[in-house]
Order: structure tokens, then C-alpha cells, then sequence
């Protein structure tokens, strides 16, 4: 029988865990189970929530640690994973009780190493963590293979850990998240897309909290900021790399620095980034990591930018 590893990053998520962990429980499927919370220094209830609703559960770890950032904490529960599959967790969202028998079922179907749903839904903070199990419905979505990986998440994330599960194989294979990153959504998806394709699942897996105080995604400075220095290191690291697939993060990492030097910066086509943005789309400036570098820029200059503790971007 196969395994599945839950990690979950906690960080000041005491309000949520209680929805995050009724959503483990309730997972259907004929596999065993493993969990593993990793809580990166949490000032709130975070772990003695966690200790209290999974005391009788088997196979638990919680790692208490000084706080470094998603991505070198994410890392932490891959290292100790030890079932055949990885199942990565915000700690503010709710897997749906199908999610993970769906998304190894679309990686069987198809072949594939990794399997994603993009779909997200939400739920209230409010409400009852039973009652919003209770009220999720599973109608089941078409499966698709995609084999241009490389090529879609060139253009634009896939997805948030809650969204995607891997064979634990493929996840050590690329080193698990990049440790330089703050936001480490982008680098562990766009490295393991670089080796096969993925499994597409057209039907929600997992549910986003309508509201959430702190909720990282809601930073899209840093969001966006670490979107383009994903692709900074990535491509860095890659010197034969395709070219056109390299021109195409380039103009899209050119693309969102130069629409938020515009709207948040109040830059003109005289700045920096216009000229970035026009080089990109003309191909008269390279894709060279000087250049997209260039591109975090813009959302330094307005926002506070976070990077990982002991990590230089």
C-alpha cells in the first residue's frame, strides 16, 4: 500500500488549523498517511493547535524551528517525508475530502509525476469547519495531460503547494523549493516541469480562505517580486536553456515589473522598466540574468521586500 506525506508550513495560522486539519482527516482513499507540520516560529496557538487535534493520531511530527521562510521550511517536511507520495499544505487552506485520491488517480491515468488543480474556491473563517466539509460536493472533472510545462509555467505560475501532489521521488529529484525565494510557490513547480509533464485536474481539490489576516498572497509586491526572481535564479542556473522559452519569462517577468512600476510607482515610458518591458517584447534586450534582475526592481522600490532568513536573493 502507498503512502502519502501531508507537509504543512504553519506560521501564525491559529485560525485557520482547525479547517486545515479537519480537511486532512477527512481524506478518502485506500493509501497510508503522514504528517508532518513544520511551524516556522509562530507568535500565536499555532502548534498547541496542531497538538490538540492530532493527539490521537498516528504517524504526527511537529517541527518546532526559528523562523526562515516558506520555502527553507517546506524543505524541512520534504527532507523528512518518507511516503511514496508528497502532499504539500498551506495552513490556511482546506483539502477537499476527494482531493487526494483524485490527484493521484490523474497522475495514474496519465502517466505523470505530478498532478495540479488550479480551481480554488473559498471559505468562511466564520463558519464551522464540519459544516464546510459537509456542504463540498465532488463532481468529477476531465483529467489532462499536459507535456509543455516548461512552456505554460514560463508565462505564469501553475499553482500554490495546496494545489498539487508529487511522487516524493520527483520532488527530492529537483531539491524541493528554492531556498533564495521568500514566496516558494513558483521555483519547486517550475523545476519539476523542467523533467515531464503534469497532470492537469479540471475540479477543485482544495478551498482558500475568503479572508485572511496576513495572508501572504495578499502581499503581490512580494508576490510578483518573487515570481521574477524565481526566473532570475532559475534561468541563471540554466545557460542552455531554450531559447524562446527563456525570452518568454523574460517578457513576461518584464511585463509585471513594468505594469507595477506604472500603477504603483508612477513610472512613465521614459523609466527603466518601459525600456525592459520593449527590449523583452522585441528581442533586442537578451534574457540574460543581469536583465532579469532588472525586473525585481520595481517592487523593492515601492514595498518592503522579505527574503528567506540566512538567504541573499
Amino acid at each position: 500500500m502507498s503512502c502519502v506525506s501531508y507537509v504543512v508550513t504553519v506560521y501564525n495560522k491559529e485560525a485557520a488549523l482547525p479547517f486545515v486539519i479537519a480537511g486532512l482527516a477527512a481524506q478518502q482513499g485506500d493509501f497510508e498517511r503522514e504528517f508532518i507540520f513544520v511551524d516556522d516560529e509562530s507568535k500565536d496557538g499555532s502548534v498547541d493547535v496542531v497538538r490538540r487535534l492530532t493527539h490521537d493520531w498516528a504517524n504526527v511530527t511537529i517541527i518546532e524551528q526559528k523562523n526562515t521562510g516558506p520555502g527553507p521550511a517546506m524543505n524541512v517536511g520534504f527532507r523528512l517525508a518518507r511516503g511514496d507520495w508528497i502532499k504539500p499544505m498551506d495552513s490556511d487552506d482546506v483539502l477537499l475530502p476527494w482531493a487526494t485520491r483524485r490527484l493521484i488517480e490523474a497522475c495514474a491515468e496519465t502517466g505523470c509525476e505530478v498532478a495540479f488543480a488550479p480551481h480554488v474556491p473559498h471559505y468562511d473563517l466564520a463558519s464551522d469547519p464540519a459544516a464546510v466539509l459537509s456542504g463540498c460536493r465532488h463532481t468529477a472533472g476531465p483529467i489532462e495531460r499536459c507535456d509543455d510545462m516548461l512552456r505554460r509555467s514560463m508565462h505564469h505560475s501553475q499553482g500554490n503547494p495546496s494545489s498539487w501532489l508529487a511522487r516524493a521521488e520527483a520532488v527530492r529529484r529537483v531539491g524541493g523549493c528554492d531556498e533564495r525565494i521568500f514566496v516558494q510557490d513558483y521555483s519547486i513547480l517550475l523545476r519539476m516541469a523542467e523533467h515531464g509533464g503534469f497532470a492537469r485536474l479540471e475540479e477543485p481539490v482544495f478551498l482558500a480562505p475568503a479572508e485572511m489576516p496576513n495572508k501572504m498572497s495578499a502581499d503581490q509586491a512580494q508576490v510578483l517580486h518573487d515570481l521574477n526572481l524565481t526566473l532570475v535564479h532559475f534561468l541563471g542556473e540554466r545557460p542552455d536553456f531554450p531559447r524562446d522559452l527563456a525570452r518568454l519569462g523574460f517578457v513576461r517577468a518584464a511585463a509585471r515589473a513594468w505594469a507595477w512600476a506604472r500603477r504603483h510607482g508612477g513610472k512613465t515610458p521614459a523609466s527603466r522598466e518601459f525600456w525592459l518591458v520593449c527590449g523583452a517584447r522585441l528581442g533586442f534586450l537578451p534574457p540574460s540574468s543581469a536583465n532579469l534582475r532588472a525586473t525585481c526592481a520595481a517592487f523593492a522600490e515601492t514595498n518592503s521586500i522579505r527574503v528567506p532568513h540566512g538567504k541573499s536573493g
